[in-house]
């Protein structure tokens, strides 16, 4: 039952992909939105039975492909098939025009079926082989962006994207090598160390925290998921950068952590939380603040991997897959219908669902209780001591003040826009949504906790807007120089370089 999971969109894509041959286009929107939901027409049968795990074709486990629902991948499900299904109810029915319409709903079918197929899999290059078609459709998503500079954003995605899948291949075939299996049980059961494996198991690493846009290799991310439309960024960041975080998760459950990479990933995990802040509040871009805010937000989900800890990591990574693609849609609708991604020019006053929907999440995201961002913290919280607890509530405020800063700007007066109001709820529900399951997995108000932190979060907000630091320019690249587009490639590819030999030498 599991496969058809996979197996109902693929279906749906396929059919798609037909249809202009045979005249009928017309009815592509009707198939993408059944396909979009068909999943769900399988999951009460699968959860039913949980853990519940098969090999594809009934071969045995040796020569068969395995895949399973279990604690680990569940939350990940849940979040993809929540959030997948309202951006395909968002963009139903006119969101593209007519003569792209049938391509995208076949690449947004894709990514539904990649993403599903990635997150059951217990077979490592079956894993591999799911996040390379939701990759794949990712890159073409972004690229149809009417934003200027979609195509450059989309190609350097593909660029790094396809760099890693280059080495995460590699790791597998010495893990094969080595074990002679591709399936995670088994290489579980029969494995010995070895220095071979050590290693990757380092390449392995270094390719899933470029994929998560993890800091210092998340420079493709920001372009990518603040050029894309409103509902791709959503699945891109809600989603998409959960696949590799969740090859993370089936690494840490499969393999003995080396004591030294464990700690590269703590350390790496509070950088990438604090830099993702530090440059979201610097930003005048709407959707570059939310960008660099996936950054910081997978630096939280990295820090349950570090802590061996990777039930606290999936219902962290399902928390933000709920409330940040809530953001990007509730925000993307207003800059799209403003015609601006600048700030200073949006404004929610006149769309009330819009406005709560986006108060809602910026709590949620903030991890005020009792919304599911403050379960996904205290689980995280659960494995930390001293210092490592002030800097996890210093990343808290700093979050909360980052979007202060948003609703500030947002809550200026206007020009008078008309926004459909399915637009308006839906991005309501998932506001909603995140409250509604914080009150079920965490219904516990922490109400001094939470009113302190948002009491030292404005009073940081109202410290930086009075220093001035709102008012900052960042350096940028020019999209449209194409010699300067080469030497940034060349320097992104440079500390792609440096780290990965960094982390090679202090395995071996």
């Amino acid at each position: 039952m599991i496969p058809l999971l996979v197996a109902a969109p693929l279906l749906f894509a396929f059919m798609l992909s037909v249809l202009p041959a045979l005249g009928m286009e017309k009815h592509s929107k009707y198939l993408f939105l059944i396909g979009a939901i068909s999943s769900w027409t399988f999951a009460p049968f699968i959860l039913s039975g949980l853990p519940y795990a098969e090999i594809v074709g009934g071969w045995e486990r040796p020569a068969g492909i395995e895949i399973a629902i279990d604690s680990y991948n569940l939350p990940f499900l849940v979040g993809e098939l929540i959030l997948f299904t309202i951006v395909a109810f968002y963009i139903y029915s006119g969101y593209y025009p007519k003569k792209i319409e049938n391509k995208v709903y076949v690449l947004l079918l894709l990514l539904h079926a990649g993403l599903l197929g990635a997150f059951i899999s217990r077979d490592i290059f079956n894993f591999y082989v799911y996040m390379e078609i939701a990759s794949v459709s990712s890159f073409a998503l972004v690229a149809i962006s009417k934003e200027k500079g979609a195509r450059r954003a989309a190609f350097k995605y593909a660029l790094f994207s396809l760099l890693a899948s280059y080495i995460f291949i590699l790791a597998i075939g010495i893990i094969y090598l080595k074990t002679g299996y591709l399936n995670l049980v088994l290489i579980k059961e029969r494995f010995t160390f070895s220095e071979e494996i050590n290693v990757a198991l380092g390449l392995a690493f270094i390719s899933l925290l470029l994929k998560s846009g993890i800091f210092p290799l998340h420079f493709w991310l920001p372009d990518a998921h603040s050029k894309a439309d409103a509902p791709v960024s959503a699945l891109l960041s809600g989603l998409v950068v959960k696949m590799p975080a969740y090859g993370m998760i089936l690494l840490i459950l499969t393999f003995p952590l080396d004591t030294f990479m464990q700690d590269v990933l703590f350390i790496t995990a509070f950088a990438t939380m604090f830099f993702g802040i530090i440059l979201a509040l610097l930003q005048k871009n709407s959707e570059r603040l939310l960008a660099y805010h996936t950054v910081s937000q997978m630096g939280y989900v990295l820090l349950g991997i570090a802590m061996l800890n990777p039930l606290a990591a999936a219902y962290y990574a399902m928390a933000h897959s709920l409330f940040k693609g809530g953001l990007f849609l509730s925000v993307g609708t207003i800059a799209e219908h403003y015609n601006t991604r600048d700030l200073e020019k949006l404004s929610y006053r006149d769309s009330r669902f819009l406005m709560v929907s986006v108060i809602l999440l910026s709590l949620a995201i903030g991890g005020i209780s009792p919304f599911i961002g403050a379960f996904g913290k205290i689980m995280l919280l659960e494995g930390l001591k001293d210092i490592q607890r002030y800097l996890f509530y210093g990343g808290t405020i700093g979050t909360l003040a980052s979007f202060i800063k948003l609703n500030y700007y947002l809550s200026k007066r206007g020009k008078r826009i008309h926004i459909p109001i399915k637009k308006e709820m839906l991005s309501l529900l998932l506001g909603l949504i995140s409250l509604i399951f914080g009150i079920y997995l965490y219904p516990h108000l922490q109400v001094v906790k939470d009113l302190l932190n948002i009491v030292i979060a404005l009073i940081l907000f109202y410290g930086l807007k009075k220093a001035g630091v709102f008012r900052l320019h960042l350096p940028s690249v020019s999209p449209f120089d194409t010699s300067e587009f080469g030497k940034e490639i060349n320097a992104y590819m440079m500390i792609f370089g440096v780290v990965l030999l960094f982390l090679l030498f202090n395995l071996l």
